[in-house]
């Protein structure tokens, strides 16, 4: 069985031959499973942390939640809060525009280094 050739085979098409052919797995095959599922899990985390950002009127709830996500490092930093906000599709851009123009410096210092970190 011979996964990684076949570039036109769907992910489903790609299970049902290694359900059906256990005992020809090889090592690459099950790399490509495993990261498949990786990304796979990795995209749900995203669209749900997305989905928060989009729906949250409150910035510490959707940061938190996407920390437990493991989508921002926990703690989060501007960094990574500004990787997230340029890289995630799906997020309101709008939304994104308002939480970067908020307040002045002084009283949200780390949306500030977050719009840093952005720009």
């Amino acid at each position: 069985v011979s996964l990684t050739n076949d570039a036109h085979a769907t992910t489903s098409e790609r299970i049902n031959r290694l359900h059906r052919a256990d005992s020809e797995i090889s090592e690459i095959e099950i790399e490509w499973l495993s990261q498949a599922r990786h990304h796979k899990l990795r995209k749900r985390r995203l669209d749900k942390a997305a989905s928060l950002f989009n729906d949250s009127s409150r910035d510490k709830e959707w940061i938190q939640a996407a920390e437990r996500l493991s989508v921002l490092s926990n703690p989060a930093t501007p960094s990574s809060v500004a990787s997230f906000l340029f890289n995630t599709p799906k997020l309101d851009k709008v939304k994104i525009g308002l939480y970067l123009s908020k307040g002045p410096k002084e009283k949200y210092p780390f949306i500030s280094e977050v719009l840093t970190e952005f720009c």
